[in-house]
């Protein structure tokens, strides 16, 4: 038996022991009491996951990725939700509405809402919650728009803001998990939870965590309060693509999570492969904050000295969207292409490199006007090796000395919040609503830009956030893309296609523009539900 077989072997064995926007001015929908029908359950569906293990699913323990959220959102609900379509549906909340003025957000829960313990999901139980993430924050659940909370009678509760939030319900109302009271209240740490203490009103209880194997099982809450879900178990191994792509043919897995796309034609000679655009994209980020690339006219040369789709089709095999600008081509929030100045020419990019004060020595290496060499370090997780390669050659012929640093995630971003670098590759979802923009343009994060300097921009990203309509809304972010897009703090390069594989039993799909904050994963909860 050769070392593949073996491994995929291994992964079996381990798996049977697992298993033994807007506005809500207007009235919302209201969910039907009774539970909708549920076709076709289905006893079991396995996963295959590269990564395996992404934390405990529970809100303050999952890791601080897309996967981690997906799979606590199993066990736990938010007051909205986004269905098949990327609608707003209801979920804990069956109808909202906001006020006049857009300083507050009614909410009316669903009456049969209950714990997986059984005790009912209460007005109390909401207000407690925005409290307790203001206590300890979250990246992904920012509630600091939120002034206060009342609740009311009846199962209703309202949410005060302390401006109009144009995100706040299709974002963080879609998005922040609802915690028991009774449960997180007395937790000193909710980084510190046990798998027995993590109880949600979700349609699934966490009831396996291996975290050294990778391995999750989650049971379906028989008897759930928004009915039983089609799917009974779902079970997460970690299996490299390559060998659960022979785990799927045999029928030993259901459904590939992420399939890289040079097994997408292997896989299509005998499983269904289900494809969208990322909305992930991959941007170059300068060092703007100090020299050499303080200077912008050598980021505008370097970003025209750059092939985005040379990088494409060597990284992805051609399979993904070259940036147009901050969103994907077709989303209601990308205008035109701001970064259309910056194509792939490269005698423009070394006369702007020589108004810039850069010149080639005879070996083709650019020299500053005191004779020192354009060398930089480019900074990037190891899954973006081979970009960062690619990309490393590109700049060379243009005769920079490029140093490739691959890091952990953590390394990464402490050298970012350092500022100890000259350039990083760094990827961050832009899917679902835009509200995220002032955060990863101009925040304090560590893959943020960092990017305060230009006080119309920074006015420009918060009107956006208090516009009363949709439209303008779209044509203050079109300013915000403009401005953005002249400064160059980072450059868009691409954003890759994402894809999963599915056999006959179950096949998964993307929501468009993402669920939640906008998660661009094949992990809707609802796919597993309806």
């Amino acid at each position: 038996m050769d070392s593949r077989a073996k491994k995929c072997l291994l992964c079996l064995t381990l798996l049977a022991a697992l298993c033994g926007s807007l506005p809500a001015a207007l009235a919302q929908p209201v969910a039907s009491a009774a539970p909708a029908a549920r076709a076709g359950r289905i006893e079991r569906v396995t996963i295959a996951d590269e990564r395996g293990d992404h934390g405990l699913p529970s809100p303050f323990t999952h890791a601080p990725d897309g996967v981690g959220y997906a799979l606590t959102m199993l066990v736990f609900d938010s007051l909205l939700w986004r269905d098949r379509q990327g609608h707003l549906v209801p979920a804990l909340a069956r109808q909202w509405r906001e006020s006049e003025d857009r300083l507050a957000v009614e909410f009316e829960l669903h009456p049969q809402a209950r714990w997986h313990d059984g005790q009912p999901v209460t007005a109390g139980d909401v207000a407690f919650t925005f409290d307790y993430f203001r206590q300890h924050p979250n990246p992904f659940m920012d509630v600091s728009a939120v002034a206060g909370v009342d609740a009311l009678a009846d199962g209703r509760v309202r949410v005060r803001l302390k401006q109009p939030s144009a995100s706040f319900v299709p974002q963080l109302a879609a998005t922040l998990p609802i915690l028991p009271r009774h449960v997180f209240a007395p937790l000193a740490d909710p980084r510190r939870m046990s798998m027995q203490g993590v109880v949600g009103s979700g349609p699934y209880r966490v009831t396996g965590y291996d975290k050294a194997g990778g391995r999750y099982r989650f049971s379906a809450v028989e008897g759930h309060w928004q009915g039983a879900p089609r799917v009974r178990e779902l079970v997460f191994v970690r299996m490299e693509p390559s060998l659960a792509l022979g785990a799927l043919r045999r029928g030993e897995v259901d459904m590939i999570r992420a399939l890289p796309t040079h097994l997408l034609d292997e896989a299509g000679r005998f499983a269904t492969v289900v494809k969208a655009q990322s909305g992930h994209p991959v941007r170059l980020r300068f060092n703007h904050a100090r020299a050499p690339f303080a200077d912008k006219r050598l980021r505008h040369a370097i970003a025209r000295g750059i092939d985005r789709q040379a990088l494409l089709r060597i990284v992805e095999n051609g399979q993904g969207e070259v940036s147009a600008g901050r969103f994907l081509r077709g989303s209601p929030w990308q205008a035109g292409e701001p970064l259309a100045a910056y194509a792939f020419d490269a005698q423009a990019a070394r006369r702007q490199l020589a108004q810039a004060g850069y010149a080639p020595d005879e070996q083709g290496r650019l020299r500053s006007a005191q004779g020192e060499p354009l060398a930089v370090s480019l900074l990037a997780l190891r899954g973006h090796a081979r970009l960062a390669s690619a990309l490393a050659a590109q700049l060379e012929a243009l005769g920079l000395a490029v140093q490739v640093q691959l890091l952990e995630r953590s390394a990464l971003a402490a050298r970012l919040s350092a500022e100890d670098f000259d350039l990083a590759l760094v990827s961050q979802g832009v899917n679902g609503d835009p509200g995220n923009m002032a955060r990863q343009m101009a925040g304090k994060a560590p893959l943020s830009d960092a990017f305060r300097s230009r006080a119309d921009l920074l006015e420009l990203l918060e009107r956006q956030e208090r516009a009363a309509s949709a439209d303008e809304r779209r044509a203050l972010i079109e300013q915000a893309q403009a401005i953005y897009a002249e400064e160059l703090p980072s450059f868009y390069l691409y954003s890759p296609l994402w894809a999963a594989a599915c056999g006959p039993r179950f096949c998964p799909w993307f929501t468009p523009g993402g669920f939640a904050f906008g998660v661009p994963l094949p992990l809707n909860k609802l796919m597993f539900t309806q």
